[in-house]
């Protein structure tokens, strides 16, 4: 090709349409890419989308109308763990919630529900450790302050409650956390441990001799409902043994 004007305008519109297309090729890719990352983070939200537990809507409605009952004395703090264990049920999470309550106030000073399944796994997050777990890390008690020695576990005057009775491993936890009394609404035959607390290992029976682990003083109509948000497994295994 010579330099001639007429030849070199043609050499110039074929570049420039090559580059017209390789700027909508590019285009064209960084528009599907954007598009890409939009829509990843919505399709992830989707997966982690959990299926409303049955009659959940029904369960939470009873226990905001029901009125603690004099008779009970436990029975505004079982409540309490049983919004808890409707918080766990609407993340995906198990239908168990805690708390941990100062005797000789009422006072509740701590919460936890079960967060084993979301946001991800977490094989030790029962509601009593979530509850635990939350307590000693706001209270971040040291066994040595300005060189003295320190006992973490002075918790006095502290009660635990709970909507189902403590596993093995939650018991061990509350037994070594120095929580001296637990209450539990509704008790766990196959799986609990309050009730076999005698067939703990002679180290931990021997550390929680004298504590309290025992049914709460409840009305049957919070223990139905714990049993309820506790699920299946709890209807299969526990239904008639509130």
């Amino acid at each position: 090709m010579d330099g001639s004007p007429k030849n070199t305008k043609k050499l110039w519109l074929v570049i420039a349409s090559e580059a017209k297309q390789s700027r909508d090729r590019v285009e064209v890719f960084f528009t599907l890419w954007l598009a890409f990352l939009f829509l990843l983070p919505l399709n992830a939200c989707v997966q982690h989308e959990f299926p409303p537990y049955p009659g959940l809507e029904g369960i939470e409605q009873r226990i905001e109308a029901y009125v603690p009952d004099a008779k009970y004395p436990d029975d505004p703090f079982i409540l309490e763990t049983l919004r808890e264990a409707v918080a766990g049920r609407k993340e995906g999470n198990g239908g168990v919630g805690a708390c941990l309550v100062l005797e000789s106030t009422g006072e509740i000073v701590e919460r936890g529900h079960n967060r084993q399944y979301a946001p991800y796994f977490r094989s030790d997050l029962h509601a009593e450790m979530d509850l635990l777990n939350r307590f000693e890390n706001r209270r971040k008690t040291q066994r040595i302050v300005n060189g003295k020695a320190e006992n973490p576990r002075r918790v006095e005057g502290l009660v635990l409650y709970s909507s189902v009775e403590p596993c093995p491993m939650c018991l061990t936890r509350i037994i070594n956390a120095g929580i001296k009394k637990t209450f539990y609404a509704v008790a766990d035959p196959p799986g609990g441990m309050c009730h076999k607390v005698d067939d703990l290992p002679s180290f931990w029976k021997d550390v929680a001799k004298g504590r309290v682990y025992e049914p709460a003083a409840c009305s049957p109509e919070l223990k139905d409902l714990a049993l309820q948000l506790f699920g299946h497994y709890g209807n299969r295994n526990i239904k008639g043994k509130k």
